[in-house]
């Protein structure tokens, strides 16, 4: 692939304005000016006023590696991400900032982390008492987001739940990358605070259960609950403009069926114009299978309907394309950690 076509790929995605500023607050830090990185990233200071303005992902990792080799700071993504605050992730980070239990904060993580970059998704997973996040590439021509994305957005994650708990010896079980070992891990060791593992086939971090529990300093259910329908509303924006319309028609189709139980993928295929195998094919390049994508609709519907006093679990069951009451249960368990019992009295 041509690098113009690969370019054409990743200018598609867009990273939020108030994310380039943890770069360029950086910069500035160093005694540098951060207008002339920025120029020769085709971006100007002009473009950073805007608080609900966006960037192509492109210039953003452009920027973030002409920064690398112009402070001459190999972990740059290590060091950024320790000196992000919630501004830097915007109405993502203020929703964040309100939640009132490690399980809502996960929870709204994984929803909204598009708002900052979306060039890359969230999918958090129970493995027995542990919880692992993986992150993934959204860009079809590229598997992987690179080592500085990769170690920035670990980083940050790290780092804010540090900062929401108000507890700075928090630490995961182990952190993985895809890039290979670099000659000095003690940096990765000394900010983790726990195994470090390189040239895995995911870049992931796992927690320990009792993080779900943990309860936040900073909670507000009023203001979190208004935070979560401004950011519901800005990823139905950004989706609207950013997304392949297949995606739509997908995810459309897949909400109607949900009340005839669970679709089909050649149904599902034929609504966007594919074969099951080219359907499978797209799905696979967002990194995940249609089976995955019908579970993660299926999960952002249950956490809003369960908020929901007037549906009883009988109602959300069927109106989640579930069998009977018992299967969702289990579903929503394996999602959250908690019964839909449990998960109400939050």
């Amino acid at each position: 692939m041509s690098d113009k076509m690969a370019h054409g790929a990743a200018d598609t995605h867009s990273v939020a304005v108030h994310f380039v500023k943890l770069v360029t607050d950086f910069i500035e830090s160093r005694g540098l000016s951060a207008a002339g990185l920025l120029g020769e990233s085709d971006l100007t200071l002009e473009d950073l006023n805007d608080p609900n303005g966006r960037v192509s992902f492109t210039k953003f990792d452009h920027l973030l590696n002409l920064t690398a080799k112009t402070l001459d700071e190999p972990c740059l993504g290590l060091k950024l991400g320790q000196s992000i605050r919630p501004g830097h992730l915007g109405s993502h980070g203020f929703a964040l900032m309100s939640c009132s239990t490690g399980a809502e904060l996960m929870q709204q993580h994984m929803r909204y982390s598009m708002l900052t970059i979306d060039a890359a998704h969230v999918v958090i997973e129970q493995s027995g008492n542990d919880y692992i996040r993986y992150l993934r590439s959204s860009l079809q021509d590229r598997a992987q987001l690179g080592r500085l994305q990769d170690e920035l957005n670990m980083a940050t994650t790290v780092a804010m739940a540090r900062w929401f708990t108000n507890r700075n010896d928090l630490a995961p079980k182990w952190v993985s990358f895809q890039h290979p070992e670099p000659s000095d891990t003690t940096p990765y060791c000394a900010f983790f605070n726990c195994p470090v593992h390189f040239s895995r086939p995911e870049t992931a971090v796992c927690v320990d259960g009792s993080y779900l529990f943990i309860t936040l300093p900073h909670a507000n259910p009023q203001l979190r609950q208004m935070m979560d329908d401004v950011c519901a509303g800005l990823v139905k924006q950004l989706g609207t403009a950013l997304e392949p319309g297949w995606v739509a028609q997908a995810r459309q189709l897949i909400l109607k069926s949900f009340k005839a139980g669970l679709p089909d993928i050649g149904t599902v295929a034929d609504a966007t114009n594919m074969s099951e195998e080219e359907l499978k094919s797209q799905l696979a390049q967002r990194g995940t299978s249609f089976r995955g994508f019908v579970d993660e609709l299926r999960q952002a519907l249950a956490l809003g309907y369960v908020r929901d006093p007037s549906l009883s679990l009988v109602d959300i069951a069927y109106l989640l394309g579930f069998s009977e009451q018992s299967a969702f249960q289990r579903a929503f368990k394996r999602w959250t950690g908690k019964t839909p019992g449990e998960y109400r009295k939050f």
